[in-house]
């Protein structure tokens, strides 16, 4: 369960396997620290929501598309353990 401004969205886990596909993709908009690679950001977005949802459309389709990223990123926290509450970060 991730529980973010927009509502709270039950997802699936991962696993170790994807636990490292998720990291690749992480260094891909990080890389460099001083800027985010925006298209590797929302392909790492995408991932998420695939992996978390099994039909996106149908839970998301109510938000528009910044809330769904806010989601998502939330969602992305979530697989990395670093929710909300752990990060001090206020929503």
């Amino acid at each position: 369960m991730v529980k973010t401004k927009h509502g709270e969205f039950n997802v699936r886990p991962i696993t170790f396997g994807e636990r490292r596909e998720l990291h690749r993709l992480e260094m891909k908009v990080f890389w460099d620290q001083d800027t985010i690679e925006k298209d590797a950001y929302f392909d790492l977005l995408n991932w998420c929501m695939e992996k978390a949802f099994d039909n996106p459309e149908e839970i998301l389709q109510k938000l528009d598309d910044a809330q769904i990223d806010e989601v998502l990123n939330d969602v992305y926290l979530h697989y990395k353990g670093l929710s909300q509450k752990k990060t001090g970060k206020s929503g």
